[in-house]
């Protein structure tokens, strides 16, 4: 979701807890906004919709996990049907063309183990330790959804033609391939940024960094 579909979210928010004869203050409907930014309105929806239907737990109003379980299934399962699309990608597709997830948190997972192209040019012998590192990471982002990713993961092709004006690898404007839902991936690739979390300033950074100096700020190693 985004701040487009904030005021959905509230209407639908609320008036489940109205069912529960609650109400919502705007902090709590802050946090639940935040926890589910992730998924898409309808996600949402189909999660509150599931959480309400349960005879176990339906009796109590849903907080923010209770619609990831029902959207996403608890954290060990949807991790594995995570890795299970990586899997595929890695054998399918290969290093040189860019993908595209219908999940951020497999892009977030991906960047932090090094890109796309690194992960798929894993040798075999460290396959099965790439596949733990990828679920701990992904069962991460689970439980604290990553504030940034990149909108889609770069393959060889994509990034050696980027460094060179003349020759260019692959076929002419190769689109990136989108793994999973179609719908998720492209919400994944627009709510995503060009570096992720590793973003990288090289321009007018002293400029910018003597600027945030204040006076009243004390000095790394002096006291206070």
């Amino acid at each position: 979701m985004n701040d487009n579909n904030r005021v959905e979210f509230q209407e639908v928010w609320t008036a489940t807890y109205a069912m529960y004869r609650q109400r919502v203050s705007d902090s709590m409907l802050d946090l639940a906004f935040g926890a589910l930014a992730p998924y898409s309105i309808e996600d949402v929806r189909k999660g509150i919709t599931a959480h309400i239907r349960n005879p176990d737990t339906g009796h109590f109003p849903p907080k923010p996990a209770d619609v990831i379980k029902h959207v996403s299934g608890n954290s060990q399962s949807a991790g594995g049907e995570a890795w299970a699309k990586v899997d595929r990608a890695i054998r399918c597709v290969g290093n040189y063309r860019s993908v595209v997830f219908d999940d951020p948190r497999i892009h977030a997972a991906i960047e932090r183990l090094g890109g796309w192209q690194k992960v798929s040019l894993t040798e075999e012998k460290e396959y099965q330790f790439l596949r733990n590192s990828f679920l701990k990471l992904f069962q991460g982002f689970t439980i604290q959804p990553p504030e940034a990713y990149p909108r889609k993961l770069i393959g060889t092709c994509e990034h050696e033609n980027s460094t060179r004006d003349s020759f260019r690898r692959g076929r002419p404007n190769d689109e990136p391939v989108m793994i999973g839902n179609p719908e998720r991936a492209r919400l994944v690739y627009q709510g995503g940024g060009e570096l992720g979390i590793a973003q990288i300033s090289q321009s007018g950074t002293q400029q910018y960094l003597e600027s945030a100096i204040d006076s009243t700020i004390q000095r790394i190693g002096k006291s206070a």
